[in-house]
């Protein structure tokens, strides 16, 4: 594995990728696994090939099948845009291969991610949260963080497990993201003992539901142990009554932990700042530099004011000298072998500044309540619940029947997929069928959003063809 063509390699492909986004105009380019697997259905290759016909097999069989989850015309799910910087650093981490399996294997690995905890941190105007770890997602930062509150509540669980313990309870609301209930299963504490709290109105969790549900679990033998709070959901961007929440923690003694994946960054705006009041009596708080901070994907953070120690234990063959003064990030996570993510954060953050990501945030938000409106005007119902860049809408005619509408929505979302221009996705709201948008990309404009609109509107128009 020679460097000697390297630099030549890296020119053409450089070219492959230009070449790729010159002539790529839909932002979904299939809808259709057996075409994927078609094209690109293969046996493993016995003799290597030369990079040159490698690259052209590249273009001519996966690139086709890219979606351009960087453009303008993606927001579907809470997929970041990542940023070309970004993009750089995941270049050099992966040319110099560094694995943070322990401290003297890379070093820089390990005290980089520390100081993007802390930086991190301070982007989300967090004191005293400058403990943590860097994750792959929002889904494993939950589950460390339901982690981290079993470690505290039962000390000798790396032991003896928690078999003789009462059954542990987790509170949180109907809108919370599911990645709390598949904690509740890998770390085998039971999707039974998960007690979703109805939402009100805003889509907040009932705080007087709540303190209700958790007297009745503590009366029938149960054992809480969490309570869970939103600051930003997934499903409508709403923020729970933050403070209320670490009250009822208080009173009951819960690991209070915030999902803050894809919501808190937008902290930073000033406007906003107080819907947030209260994260910073939370015991845990996940936030995910690859959504609203535009870090290329893997990148989440989970932070807190210390980590509770939950194992106790190391091979001989993991033993190093100094291990009182390092860092060891395998002490306290699922993962032995780590890649170096902190490295596109920190080139994120230094290229970019906290200043102009701030004005990317408060840009989808402007450009999403832009979206609301022309929305309305073009007769969509719109879901006035939208704090932050996430929109709920649904093509609305109050002289069909409700199984129309319905039908007609469903019906939207697959001629949507099926076309690829745009691409977002749908969800429920009160059972019934919402279009949904996530806005989280600087390269968006008025005219993207004007030509989403007027692609959606195009679209109503296709007739159902007979089955």
């Amino acid at each position: 594995m020679e460097d000697e063509h390297f630099a030549e390699y890296l020119e053409k492909s450089l070219e492959s990728i230009f070449r790729i986004n010159s002539r790529t105009a839909h932002t979904l380019q299939s809808n259709d696994p057996s075409e994927v697997k078609t094209v690109i259905e293969s046996t493993l290759p016995i003799k290597g090939k030369p990079f040159n016909e490698l690259l052209v097999q590249f273009e001519s069989n996966i690139a086709p099948f890219l979606n351009q989850n960087r453009g303008a015309n993606y927001a579907a799910y809470i997929t970041g845009s990542g940023n070309p910087i970004g993009a750089i650093a995941e270049f050099i981490k992966a040319y110099f291969n560094q694995n943070g399996l322990k401290w003297n294997n890379s070093p820089i690995a390990s005290e980089l991610e520390q100081l993007m905890i802390r930086w991190v941190s301070d982007f989300c105007l967090l004191d005293g949260f400058k403990k943590g770890v860097l994750t792959s997602g929002g889904s494993m930062s939950n589950l460390m963080a339901l982690h981290f509150a079993l470690a505290r509540k039962i000390p000798d669980r790396e032991h003896n497990g928690f078999y003789s313990q009462k059954p542990l309870t987790v509170y949180c609301s109907e809108e919370t993201h599911s990645s709390i209930e598949r904690a509740m299963v890998f770390l085998g504490l039971g999707r039974k003992y998960l007690r979703k709290v109805p939402v009100d109105e805003k889509f907040q969790i009932r705080i007087d539901l709540l303190e209700t549900v958790i007297t009745q679990d503590i009366n029938e033998g149960y054992e809480p142990l969490a309570l869970v709070g939103n600051a930003g959901t997934t499903n409508t961007g709403s923020i729970d009554n933050l403070e209320a929440l670490a009250t009822i923690a208080k009173k009951f003694n819960l690991w209070y932990h915030v999902d803050g994946a894809y919501g808190l960054p937008a902290r930073r705006i000033p406007e906003l700042h107080g819907a947030f009041e209260g994260i910073e009596l939370a015991d845990s708080i996940i936030v995910n530099p690859h959504k609203w901070m535009y870090v290329p994907f893997e990148a989440s953070c989970v932070l807190v004011h210390e980590i509770p120690k939950a194992i106790h234990f190391s091979p001989n063959y993991l033993m190093t000298e100094n291990a009182d003064k390092r860092w060891e990030s395998s002490e306290h996570t699922i993962e032995l072998s780590k890649e170096f993510r902190a490295l596109k954060i920190w080139f994120t953050l230094t290229y970019y500044g906290v200043d102009q990501l701030t004005g990317f945030i408060k840009q989808d938000i402007e450009l999403t309540n832009y979206l609301a409106e022309q929305l309305q005007i073009h007769g969509f119902e719109v879901n006035p619940n939208h704090p932050l860049s996430i929109l709920c809408f649904r093509y609305q005619d109050t002289k069909r029947s409700n199984s129309d509408i319905e039908v007609i929505n469903q019906r939207l979302l697959l001629h949507i997929e099926t076309d690829g221009r745009i691409f977002l996705t749908g969800t429920k709201i009160n059972g019934s069928t919402y279009l949904r948008t996530y806005f989280g990309n600087p390269s968006r404009t008025r005219q993207n959003v004007d030509f989403m609109i007027s692609t959606i509107i195009e679209l109503l128009m296709i007739e159902p063809q007979p089955e």
